[in-house]
């Protein structure tokens, strides 16, 4: 099954069918368009879009194989046939679905590849430059505080020592 990924591309006139009950699974679990088409491995959004510009006729035939293969066939006692013809009438009616184009909606919310990459890029660079700063004002390794050693000024300013000891 594809990334649901489409979800956003279909208006809501397919919610009314993809949430349509079919029946109930063996478990008792009531089963959806939408469940079952995901048992299936098929991506509900892009079916549901390609049933609708389907006559109704062919839609329905689709349909009812779809819920015949199903791994598990729910338990109701109506046909699929009939549950199908029941089911494409819940599908938008007319010419063409509101479907939006794919590169629409990904140009619409900024996540071009190009972009991304840069963006990653940018991130980079700037950890580097954090890196470096850090690595630029850290005190090196020997350079922490040890008592025993004297420090500069304490050469300097000790006296000489005397002779004869």
């Amino acid at each position: 099954m594809t990334h649901a990924a489409l979800s956003p591309l279909i208006g809501p006139e397919f919610d009314e069918f993809l949430g349509a009950p079919i029946g109930e699974d063996r478990n008792g679990t009531t089963l959806s368009v939408l469940s079952a088409l995901a048992r299936l491995d098929v991506d509900p959004w892009q079916e549901a879009t390609s049933l609708a510009r389907m006559p109704r006729e062919a839609a329905a035939e689709r349909l009812t194989a779809l819920i015949d293969a199903l791994p598990r066939e729910p338990a109701s006692a109506v046909p699929s046939q009939t549950s199908a013809a029941d089911l494409i009438a819940l599908l938008p009616k007319g010419q063409t679905p509101n479907v939006r184009s794919s590169d629409k909606a990904f140009a619409a919310t900024g996540l071009r590849e190009q972009q991304i990459v840069m963006a990653f890029g940018a991130f980079a660079i700037t950890m580097l430059i954090v890196f470096a700063i850090s690595a630029l004002f850290s005190p090196g390794p020997g350079t922490g505080a040890n008592p025993s050693a004297p420090r500069a000024a304490d050469a300097t300013m000790a006296a000489p020592p005397k002779p004869g000891r």
